[in-house]
């Protein structure tokens, strides 16, 4: 089994069985081989440090444990796909094109203040992901990131706040074509 850091094979357990559920709704229990050689475990010490972390997601009620006729079921609850869109959020990025296509993506949007912190979010990930701020709320990029941008509004709850352009021509060009190193 290769050395996950602190946290990172919990992480990848439950996106394992929330990726599983999404598809099947559960795993049964005596399936967990499948658990354990996805993650490389062959030692009984690796396959019952793989059990611990299933018990302290059910402890964290991010999966709950349950028997169907002879079999424990494994499966993902609410709090735990929260979790999973959590990790997807902090994976999300924007890829970049080898030939730029010559269009400007800007993403504006006007959260209302009670969602302050939605709003922060939006502009938190904005930059990481590598958008130039134009403005206190609109950001440009010449990379195609609709699908990204969409996602993030539903992960914030605000996709009815954001109006996503896609235009050939924008002021100050050259600054951004700069900034690009386009």
């Amino acid at each position: 089994m290769k050395k996950y850091s602190r946290g990172e094979l919990t992480k990848n357990i439950l996106k394992f069985i929330g990726g599983t559920a999404f598809v099947v709704g559960s795993i049964a229990l005596p399936q967990l081989p499948i658990v354990y050689k996805m993650f490389d475990a062959e030692s009984w010490k690796e396959k019952e440090k793989i059990r611990r972390v299933i018990d302290r997601l059910k402890y964290k009620k991010y999966v709950k444990i349950y028997k169907k006729d002879e079999y424990d079921i494994i499966e993902i609850t609410e709090n735990g796909r929260k979790e999973v869109l959590k990790y997807k959020i902090d994976e999300i990025k924007i890829k970049e094109q080898k030939r730029w296509d010559r269009i400007w993506r800007v993403i504006m949007f006007d959260i209302p203040e009670k969602k302050k912190t939605a709003r922060d979010g939006l502009t938190l990930k904005l930059i990481k992901m590598g958008c130039a701020p134009i403005q206190k709320s609109v950001f440009v990029t010449p990379y195609e990131c609709e699908k990204e941008i969409k996602f993030i509004g539903e992960y914030f709850e605000v996709s009815k706040h954001i109006i996503f352009l896609e235009t050939r021509k924008i002021n100050n060009e050259d600054s951004l074509k700069n900034e690009f190193e386009l």
